[in-house]
């Protein structure tokens, strides 16, 4: 009986860990073009700013976890009171919609755009094909969800890794010179502070998580091992992120003004590996989709209810039938910058009297 429930929490912990990862990455990752502007553009000083988010990211999802499990948060509205207070959590929810509804739009016009441009889809059925796929998925409800995009942070990852070690192990007498190809070539950047892009590609990041997360770390049996899984997942990603860097370096005279550099070092490797990473970079999108898409539906009620599937069908509809392609990364950097006067681990009632009040949601 032991050894079944030991089972049983590592096969959670595994799955609430990809998922993290899966939610961290998405299409962005994927693609290479937020590991460009927030890190390549930097040089080798980037790997600072990787060093810095890799902190941020496993300082967020341990507390997160520890404290979905600890509090049994019930809704995003629960859990931004229990971190910024009851007046300012209620703008943070009423901003964090604002933001989660616009990312989501920014992944569903990706997806048709992607179809489009290496499938030969149309746009409009693109945004339909994956539309749908997210609509099955979150109306399954969270369990299904997190056991649906669980394996697919890993799977992104190691491919990164793959691309990135092959091009390095290829181009490594580029490194002695790369500093000064990126220093002749215009790389757009997301701001103009390495350590400023570290704290804000994962600052972005937390209007997603915080919600997200702290809800997952309710239904986790294992809280304290997936918390530190969550952790671990924020670093193999970092780690993918630094080889990636080494490897966009040495080609940053091919890939600078790319709008999918990885797909651009995938297929000098070899071109067969073109067409299988446009479907790493659909699934990148679908994986941070479909999460976002449950969270919207959830601010109307709670999984499977009438109100939450009613909800999520009207935005499915309505995204996909409406929407725009993908206009950057400018929800990133808004996100980011909005970030830092919260901190996750330190809720509101403790920040204001110095005690540790009782939970803020209750």
């Amino acid at each position: 009986m032991h050894q079944n429930n030991e089972k049983a929490v590592l096969k959670d912990v595994l799955k609430i860990g990809g998922a993290y990862a899966a939610f961290c990455i998405g299409s962005g990752f994927a693609t290479g073009q937020e590991i460009m502007q927030f890190f390549t553009a930097f040089g080798w000083a980037g790997i600072g700013s990787a060093i810095i988010t890799m902190i941020l990211y496993v300082w967020m999802g341990v507390t997160l976890m520890r404290d979905g499990r600890k509090y049994s948060f019930t809704s995003d509205a629960a859990v931004w009171k229990h971190y910024c207070g009851k007046g300012l959590g209620v703008a943070m929810n009423c901003f964090g919609t604002f933001v989660i509804f616009g990312i989501y739009v920014v992944m569903i016009g990706g997806a048709g755009a992607s179809m489009e441009q290496y499938l030969g889809i149309p746009n409009l059925a693109g945004r339909l094909i994956m539309s749908g796929i997210c609509l099955v998925v979150a109306l399954m409800g969270l369990n299904r969800l997190v056991d649906v995009i669980g394996f697919i942070g890993p799977v992104i990852i190691v491919c990164a890794l793959a691309i990135g070690v092959v091009t390095i192990a290829r181009d490594a007498g580029m490194i002695a010179t790369a500093q000064q190809v990126l220093g002749s070539v215009k790389v757009t950047a997301s701001c103009n502070n390495w350590i400023l892009s570290g704290f804000l590609y994962s600052g972005f990041m937390a209007f997603m998580i915080i919600p997200f997360i702290a809800q997952l770390g309710h239904s986790a049996q294992g809280s304290r091992k997936s918390g530190m899984l969550g952790g671990a997942c924020g670093v193999f990603q970092v780690v993918a992120i630094i080889v990636m860097l080494v490897a966009q370096m040495c080609n940053i005279e091919l890939i600078h003004n790319a709008q999918v550099p990885s797909l651009v070092l995938a297929e000098k490797i070899n071109p067969i590996l073109a067409g299988v990473f446009v479907v790493i970079v659909l699934m990148g999108i679908f994986s941070t989709a479909v999460p976002l898409l449950w969270m919207l539906g959830h601010k109307a009620g709670p999984d499977k209810t009438k109100k939450f599937n009613i909800t999520t069908v009207i935005l499915v509809l309505a995204v996909a039938l409406h929407c725009a392609g993908e206009q950057g990364l400018w929800p990133v950097r808004l996100c980011g910058y909005l970030r830092y006067g919260l901190y996750p681990d330190q809720p509101a009632s403790d920040r204001f009297s110095g005690e540790e009040g009782p939970a803020a949601h209750r």
